[in-house]
C-alpha cells in the first residue's frame, strides 16, 4: 500500500569528479536526501545556478564521510553545506544521486 502522507529521505553516494591536471579525480561523500513533493520545489528553476542551489538547500538533508584540505574528517554543517554548494562539480554530483535517487536506481544496476 502506498503512503501518501511519508515524507521520505534517502542517502546515497555522491560521486564527484573534481578537475586534477588534465583530468580529474573522483572523491566521494554520502549525502542524506528528503525527496521533495511539488509543493516544495514550485517556482524553483534549475536552469541557473541560483535555482540549483535553492533546490539542494532544499533537497540535502546532511552530508557525510567529508573531509578537510588536510584530510581530516569534518562534520556537516550549513557553513559547510554552502561550501559544498559553491562548486559547481559537486552540484552536478549532487544533482545526479538526486535523480537516481528519487528513481529507485541503485549503483551497480
Amino acid at each position: 500500500m502506498f503512503n501518501v502522507l511519508e515524507n521520505p529521505t534517502f542517502t546515497r553516494p555522491v560521486k564527484v569528479q573534481v578537475p586534477k591536471g588534465d583530468s580529474v579525480e573522483e572523491q566521494t561523500f554520502k549525502a542524506t536526501f528528503n525527496a521533495l513533493d511539488d509543493a516544495e520545489t514550485d517556482g524553483l528553476s534549475m536552469i541557473d545556478t541560483d535555482g540549483t542551489k535553492e533546490f539542494l538547500r532544499r533537497a540535502v538533508l546532511t552530508m557525510d564521510e567529508l573531509a578537510g584540505e588536510n584530510g581530516k574528517p569534518i562534520p556537516y554543517s550549513e557553513e559547510i553545506r554552502e561550501a559544498v554548494l559553491s562548486k559547481p562539480y559537486a552540484r552536478i554530483a549532487l544533482m545526479a544521486a538526486y535523480h537516481t535517487g528519487m528513481n529507485g536506481l541503485l549503483p551497480g544496476n
